[in-house]
């Protein structure tokens, strides 16, 4: 993983992980903050209860010092009833 600034960021120094999601790829209105992410280093979350559709989802960590990273790519999934 990586910072903004192009820096690397070891597992250590991670914080927290911020998981951004909706069905519009270009306004992405809701997320989750996962904390404790320095103890959990093969850590999965599952979000529950959306609607039927396509979601899309980008994730970024944030280290000790509050530094973000870039958000990861894109990826999407479709729900279906």
């Amino acid at each position: 993983m990586t910072r903004v600034n192009g820096e690397s960021i070891a597992m250590g120094e991670l914080n927290k992980y911020v998981i951004r999601y909706g069905q519009d790829e270009d306004a992405m209105s809701q997320q989750v903050v996962v904390t404790g992410a320095q103890s959990e280093a093969e850590m999965s979350y599952v979000i529950e209860n959306l609607d039927e559709g396509t979601w899309y989802f980008t994730i970024q960590v944030e280290d000790v010092n509050g530094l973000m990273s870039a958000p990861s790519d894109t990826v999407s999934k479709t729900v279906n009833s």
